[in-house]
């Protein structure tokens, strides 16, 4: 014999404390691909709780959050982004802006952002080399 008082019983869910960062996720997921919803989890959202990429991860995640700068200006946004995401990938700053943009591993995860957050497989040919010397 089952004892159903024991086995049909649903766990009552634990709230979390929301953090600055719930609130820029909450706008993200609002517009973001639901399909790449485990990416960003465990790609970006999941470093909230190591604390030398809270500040750059936040700050990524506000640049994130204003798509509507994508539609504007994209070489500008897209800078922007670049160097958010060398910022959280590159917490101790090792890499060097040049070293930054030839890194084919900070070009992927570049790529993969457009893709996680906008939906975006086909990006326009971009010249990053043009958009960091035309700033200096």
């Amino acid at each position: 014999m089952t004892w159903d008082i024991f086995f049909n019983r649903k766990r009552a869910r634990r709230s979390k404390e929301k953090d600055e960062i719930d609130p820029v996720i909450d706008v993200i997921e609002k517009f973001a691909p639901k399909e790449y919803r485990s990416e960003r989890d465990s790609f970006y959202y999941n470093y909230r709780i190591m604390a030398p990429y809270r500040k750059h991860l936040l700050s990524l995640l506000e640049t994130i959050s204003r798509r509507q700068h994508l539609e504007g200006d994209f070489d500008g946004f897209s800078r922007e982004l670049f160097l958010k995401l060398k910022d959280f990938y590159d917490p101790k700053d090792r890499l060097s802006l040049a070293e930054a943009i030839e890194d084919a591993g900070l070009k992927r995860k570049f790529r993969e952002i457009f893709l996680f957050f906008y939906g975006t497989r086909e990006l326009p040919d971009m010249d990053m080399n043009k958009w960091f010397s035309d700033s200096q």
